[in-house]
């Protein structure tokens, strides 16, 4: 939030209002029934993953469970309300474990699409830009080295342990019956889902006439989407506004166009996520229910 009203401040609201105003309410609209087509998309990825592991998830409640799951990740920090989405089915799972088990994997399919489409990024901007530069001194590459060599050491010495407490969970995690064809589909879906949300930028941006490199535009908010599962923001604001103001700031563009971009982008996600909030509110939960996950 600071960062966001840092910029704000920075750039100034008549000229980001300005900019805003130059994407119709037809683009608009547009933008949300792909947002819609995405999260459909991905609805059908989770119940692929699920009845592989043996829950008997329907193509009507898993659309109608996703939304309200979207719903609570994105007015949470780091996405973590996604998780709720367990409370929905909980008289369906076979187990706690396979439960989480199931929506982990879920969630793994997406960050390996990102993580993917993150390092085709890095490398299309290290090329154009030269963004990752060598270091004046290598002090922090030392100290990230010894943190991780502590690490070692800690696991190596709880070995025992921990692979105690993980074997279980391993096991449930591995009950899946998903397979190379199920991978594979499971994969396909979320790269296409992926390219839907993500390519919404360049969607609003060109409706806005912005001549902004449109390749490096949508590989650079891949990087941004990792950025917002850090635990750090809710909706990714701030993280977006500043993330969208480095990528205009190489291509020698106004700032005012990435903040106006990204608070459309903020719009959009509100207004998407819509019917998700409707089914939470007739279907709510409390945060005394989500012990029984436990």
């Amino acid at each position: 939030m600071i960062l966001f009203c840092l910029l704000i401040y920075k750039v100034g609201w008549e000229d980001t209002l300005e900019s805003i105003k130059k994407v119709s309410i037809a683009h608009l609209l547009v933008a949300i029934v792909i947002f819609w087509i995405a999260f459909y998309l991905k609805s059908v990825r989770w119940k692929i993953i699920s009845n592989s592991f043996g829950i008997p998830l329907h193509s009507y409640q898993a659309l109608k469970i996703f939304f309200i799951g979207l719903f609570l990740a994105n007015i949470t920090p780091g996405k973590l309300g996604d998780f709720g989405r367990l409370f929905y089915i909980k008289d369906q799972l076979p187990n706690q474990k396979v439960g989480w088990s199931s929506l982990i994997m879920d969630r793994i399919f997406d960050l390996i699409c990102l993580v993917f489409f993150s390092l085709i990024a890095l490398f299309y901007y290290q090329i154009n830009f030269n963004v990752l530069k060598s270091p004046d001194n290598y002090s922090s590459v030392l100290l990230i080295g010894i943190v991780l060599l502590l690490l070692f050491f800690v696991l190596f010495i709880f070995r025992k342990k921990i692979k105690k407490y993980i074997l279980p969970w391993w096991e449930a995690f591995n009950s899946h019956t998903l397979g190379i064809k199920g991978f594979l589909l499971a994969i396909g879906i979320t790269c296409l889902s992926m390219i839907l949300i993500y390519g919404v930028f360049n969607y609003i941006a060109w409706s806005m006439g912005i001549p902004i490199n449109h390749l490096g535009l949508f590989l650079g908010v891949f990087i941004l989407g990792l950025l917002t599962l850090l635990p750090i923001t809710v909706l990714g604001i701030g993280v977006r506004e500043t993330s969208l103001v480095v990528i205009f700031q190489l291509y020698g563009l106004p700032s005012q166009d990435a903040i106006a971009l990204s608070l459309i982008i903020f719009l959009l996600q509100l207004l998407s996520f819509i019917p998700g909030a409707i089914w939470f509110y007739l279907s709510p939960i409390q945060l005394s229910q989500l012990r029984e996950l436990k």
